[in-house]
């Protein structure tokens, strides 16, 4: 009879065993998953109309971290950046890319000119009623990019001075996803 206790505590101590070991599996994986999802990602709330209806306000935002370290920013892409290249993680704005490096842009009577040719802003902006500090060309150096908001009456972008060009060091990631609601997610293109 008392080997037949032995065999039971140590069944309860296997069993025990293997629940620990669980727990620490877990552990581990949830502290990797973390690690990636705050070295790849980050989310921001998206506090203005600016990018609406494509990002509605009061959104949050998911970024890409990792995505401008093999690539650069295209002209469209909607980027999450800082307002200044020492600002906090809290400043972030989003926006989309509208000129690249090395380009001429000049907003005139609400109309985008890249290199002097009228850039096809359907589908991505509604009408822009400020031309704001781009009604003179500018010619954007190495490394900078003018961004506009989808909704540009609402908007404070590069037109602005107090945005105006947003040099690449800026540029915290490409935007992924947004979610109002835990039912309403989108993917951003």
């Amino acid at each position: 009879m008392a080997q037949k206790k032995k065999m039971y505590l140590g069944e309860e101590s296997a069993t025990a065993g293997k629940i620990i070991e669980f727990i620490v599996e877990l552990t581990v994986i949830a502290a990797v998953g973390l690690f990636v999802a705050n070295f790849f990602f980050f989310s921001t709330k998206n506090a203005s109309k600016a990018m609406e209806p494509t990002i509605r306000q009061t959104s949050v935002v998911f970024s890409n971290r990792m995505t401008y370290a093999f690539t650069e920013p295209k002209r469209f892409d909607v980027v999450a950046f800082k307002r200044t290249v020492a600002s906090d993680d809290k400043d972030v704005l989003v926006r989309r890319v509208v000129a690249l490096p090395g380009e001429t842009i000049r907003i005139y009577r609400g109309q985008v000119f890249i290199n002097g040719e009228k850039l096809d802003l359907l589908g991505h902006f509604s009408e822009i009623t400020s031309d704001g500090i781009a009604e003179e060309e500018i010619r954007l150096n190495a490394g900078e990019y003018f961004l506009l908001g989808d909704m540009p009456a609402n908007s404070e972008d590069s037109r602005s001075s107090t945005i105006g060009i947003v040099r690449r060091e800026q540029i915290a990631g490409k935007v992924w996803i947004t979610a109002t609601t835990i039912t309403d997610i989108h993917f951003i293109r």
